[in-house]
C-alpha cells in the first residue's frame, strides 16, 4: 500500500518530524508534545483525578437543593441513585469513544495499519468524529460552549461562601450579613491561585491532586458511616425517611415532586458526579490507556455512585427532612452541628464551641473545593488548548501553544531538556520538541489564561448581581445542563446512531452476501468494526444515556410546583422569588443552556462569513507522531498543528 487510506489520519515518523522542524513556520504552525513516559498518569492518578474533581461542593451543598425539588426524603435518595446510574451510562459511552477515537494509520510490518491513539480533548474529539458535516460546525458549538461554561465558577463562589462562614460562623449562607463582595473576592482569588499553580508546576499539582482525592474519599466515607450509626442508636431517625411529602404546620403537604421539580432536582443530583470527564480530557497523558483506563474510571464512578446515596442517607439520619422551611442551609455543616450536640435550625444563639465547629467544617469544605478547582483548571485548560488547535479562535496558534512550566524553567538541572546543537529549533518549542523522551514538563499557559478569564467573567457577572447561594445554584445548574446534558446528549445520541447505522449496514451486507453467494463490503461508518472497547450490556448504556438526557433537557422547560408557589406570595415581586422558594426563575437555565448552542452556531456562521469575505478557506492539519509502545499500544508522542488559509474563488 502506497499510503494511508485516509489522508486526514496521516501520521509523522520521527524522521519526518525532524524534517518538519527544519521547515518550521511560526506564522502557521505549532508543535505540541505529550508527556514523557515517566510523566504519564498511573491508574491510581486517573482514579484520584476523578475523585478530587467529583468530591467538592456538590455532595455537601446540593443535597438541600435536591430535597427541595423532590418533596420527600425517599424520592431524594432515589434521585441520587438514578443520577449515579445515568452518569455511569454516560461514562460507558465516553469510554468506548475515547479508546477508539481518533483513528490513525501507522506504517508497521511493511503495511499501513489502523490504530487508535487516544488524544486530549474528551467529547470534543467524539463529537467531531460523529458529526463531520457541516465542516467546523460541531467544533464551533463545542468550542464556544466549553470556553464560556467549561469551568467551575459556581464552585469558586461556594468557596467564597465557606470562607466567609469560616471567618464569621454566625453568618449563614442566606443571611444578609454575608458580604457579597467578599464572597466574590475569595472566588477570584482562589481561581487566580489555581491558574498560577497550573502554569507553575505539573508534577506537584498532580501529587497534590492525589492527596486531596485520598483525603476526600476518606472524609465522605466517614460521614456516610457516622450518620447511619448515629441515626440507628439515637431514636431511630433513619426510620423517618419516607416516600410521602411531610405535612406542614398549616396542614398542607410540602410542595415539590412535580415533573419540573424532579428534573431540576435530578440536575442538582447529577452535578456532584460530574468529575467523571476529567481523565478523558487529558487521555493522552495516561499510561497504557487501552489496558487500564476503563477499569480505573469505572471503579472511580462506582465509588461515587455508592458513596453519594449513602452520604445522603447519613445526612437524613442525622437531620430528618421535615419540609423545605426546616431545611438547614448546608447539610454537611448541619451534620457536624448535630454530631456535636448543637441545634441546627438557626445561626443565632450559637455558643463559642459551636461557632468553632462551624468555622472548622466550613474551612475544611472550602479547602476541598480548592482541590476541585485545581483539578478542573488542569484538565479544562488542556481542552481549550485542543479547541484552539482547530483554528476557530482569533489568535488560535497562540492559545494552542504549550510551554515549559515555570518551575521547570527555574530548575538548575537542564540535562533532560538540552537540545541538539546540530538543529536550530523554534525558540518557544526548543526544549520539548528536541527531546520527546526526556523533555521538561509542559503546561498550556495561554489556554490557562483563556480559561481563567472566562471563569472570572462568570464570577463577576453572576456573583455580583445575584446573592451568592443563588448564584451558586444557577452556575452549577448551567454547568450540568450544558456540559453534561446538552453535550452529553449529542455524544451519547451520536454513539447510538453509529451503533444503529452499523447494525443496519451489517444486516444489509449479510443479506446481500446470502443473495450473491460472495463476500460483500459493509458500507457506512462501520462502527462495530472500528470500536476497540464495548461496555457491558452494549448498547444499553447508550440507550439509557440518550433517553435520560433527552427527557431531562426537555422536562426542564416544565415549570415545577416550587415556581408556581410564588403566586401565594405576591409581595415578593421579582423573578428570583427571594421571599419564598429561593429558586431562580425556572426558564432561565434551559434558555441559557440551549442558547449557548445557538451561540456556537452563530460563531460558525461568522467563521463562514469571514472565510467568504476573505475568499479563503480554513484548512487545519493535525499530524501526530504515533508510536507503538512496549505493550503493543499506539500512543501519541507529539503533534504538528498547521493552519492554512487556502485561497478559493480564483484568488
Amino acid at each position: 500500500m502506497d499510503g494511508p487510506p485516509v489522508n486526514e489520519s496521516q501520521t509523522l515518523s520521527r524522521e519526518e518530524l525532524q524534517e518538519r522542524i527544519h521547515q518550521y513556520n511560526a506564522q502557521r504552525e505549532r508543535f505540541d508534545v505529550a508527556p514523557t513516559r515517566k510523566q504519564l498518569f498511573s491508574p491510581f492518578t486517573v482514579f484520584c483525578l476523578i475523585m478530587n474533581r467529583t468530591i467538592a461542593s456538590g455532595i455537601f451543598t446540593q443535597p438541600v437543593n435536591v430535597l427541595r425539588g423532590a418533596g420527600s426524603s425517599g424520592v431524594a435518595l432515589l434521585l441520587w441513585v438514578v443520577a449515579g446510574l445515568i452518569i455511569l451510562a454516560i461514562v460507558s459511552c465516553w469510554t468506548e469513544l475515547a479508546l477508539t477515537i481518533p483513528l490513525h494509520y501507522v506504517f508497521r510490518d511493511n503495511d499501513w495499519q489502523r490504530v487508535s491513539a487516544p488524544r486530549n480533548g474528551g467529547d470534543k474529539n467524539y463529537l467531531e468524529y460523529i458529526f463531520k458535516k457541516p465542516r467546523h460546525l460541531m467544533t464551533c458549538i463545542f468550542g464556544i460552549v466549553f470556553i464560556i461554561f467549561g469551568n467551575l465558577a459556581g464552585n469558586a463562589l461556594q468557596f467564597g461562601i465557606f470562607m466567609s462562614i469560616a471567618i464569621n460562623p454566625r453568618c449563614g449562607e442566606r443571611e444578609k450579613c454575608l458580604n457579597q463582595r467578599n464572597v466574590v473576592g475569595w472566588a477570584v482569588g482562589v481561581l487566580t491561585f489555581c491558574a498560577l499553580l497550573n502554569i507553575m508546576t505539573r508534577r506537584y499539582a498532580i501529587g497534590l491532586n492525589n492527596l486531596f482525592a485520598v483525603a476526600k474519599v476518606a472524609f465522605v466515607f466517614v460521614i456516610a458511616i457516622l450518620g447511619i450509626i448515629y441515626g440507628s442508636v439515637n431514636g431511630g431517625t433513619c426510620r423517618q425517611i419516607s416516600w410521602t411529602s411531610p405535612v406542614l404546620p398549616d396542614g398542607t403537604t410540602q410542595s415539590g415532586g412535580k415533573i419540573g421539580d424532579i428534573a431540576l432536582a435530578l440536575f442538582y443530583a447529577m452535578y456532584p458526579y460530574t468529575g467523571y470527564e476529567q481523565p478523558y480530557y487529558v487521555l493522552a497523558e495516561v499510561s497504557q490507556p487501552q489496558r487500564v483506563f476503563a477499569r480505573a474510571t469505572t471503579i472511580a464512578m462506582l465509588t461515587a455512585a455508592v458513596l453519594y446515596p449513602l452520604t445522603n442517607l447519613s445526612y437524613l439520619c442525622m437531620t430528618p427532612y421535615m419540609g423545605n422551611d426546616q431545611l438547614p442551609e448546608n447539610m454537611a455543616i448541619a451534620f457536624f452541628e448535630r454530631l456535636s450536640g448543637h441545634n441546627t435550625s438557626t445561626a443565632q444563639g450559637h455558643d463559642d464551641n459551636n461557632n468553632a465547629a462551624i468555622s472548622g467544617v466550613a474551612a475544611l469544605l472550602a479547602f476541598f473545593i480548592f482541590g476541585n478547582l485545581m483539578a478542573q483548571t488542569y484538565t479544562a485548560s488542556r481542552v481549550k488548548q485542543e479547541i484552539a488547535k482547530e483554528g476557530i479562535l482569533p489568535y488560535s496558534l497562540f492559545f494552542a501553544t504549550g510551554n515549559d512550566t515555570l518551575l521547570s524553567r527555574l530548575s538548575s538541572s537542564s540535562s533532560e531538556s538540552t537540545p541538539s546543537k546540530t538543529v536550530q529549533y523554534p525558540r518557544h518549542h526548543r526544549p520539548a520538541i528536541s527531546e520527546l523522551d526526556s523533555h521538561r514538563e509542559q503546561a498550556p499557559i495561554p489556554a490557562t489564561i483563556l480559561h481563567w478569564f472566562f471563569e472570572i467573567v462568570l464570577v463577576l457577572v453572576v456573583g455580583l448581581t445575584i446573592e451568592p447561594s443563588k448564584a451558586y445554584r444557577l452556575l452549577t445548574y448551567l454547568y450540568t445542563f450544558i456540559i453534561v446534558g446538552v453535550l452529553g446528549l449529542f455524544t451519547a445520541g451520536g454513539l447510538l446512531y453509529l451503533k444503529i447505522e452499523s447494525y443496519i449496514q451489517r444486516r444489509r451486507a449479510s443479506k446481500q452476501q446470502r443473495t450473491r453467494g460472495e463476500p460483500v463490503t459493509v458500507k457506512g461508518r462501520n462502527w462495530h468494526e472500528k470500536s476497540v472497547w464495548q461496555p457491558w450490556l452494549d448498547p444499553l448504556p447508550a440507550i439509557v444515556a440518550t433517553v435520560s438526557l433527552a427527557f431531562l433537557l426537555f422536562a426542564a422547560f416544565v415549570p415545577g410546583s416550587l415556581t408556581n408557589a410564588r403566586s401565594k406570595h405576591p409581595g415578593s415581586g421579582n423573578d428570583y422569588d427571594e421571599d419564598n422558594t429561593g429558586e431562580i426563575a425556572w426558564w432561565i437555565g434551559p434558555l441559557v443552556g440551549w442558547g449557548s448552542v445557538g451561540l456556537g452556531v452563530l460563531w460558525w456562521l461568522g467563521l463562514q462569513f469571514v472565510q467568504w469575505s476573505g475568499r479563503w478557506e480554513l484548512e487545519t492539519k493535525r499530524l501526530p507522531v504515533v508510536e507503538i509502545d512496549a505493550h503493543g499500544q499506539a500512543i501519541q508522542r507529539a503533534e504538528l498543528v498547521e493552519h492554512n488559509h487556502v485561497p478559493v474563488g480564483g484568488y
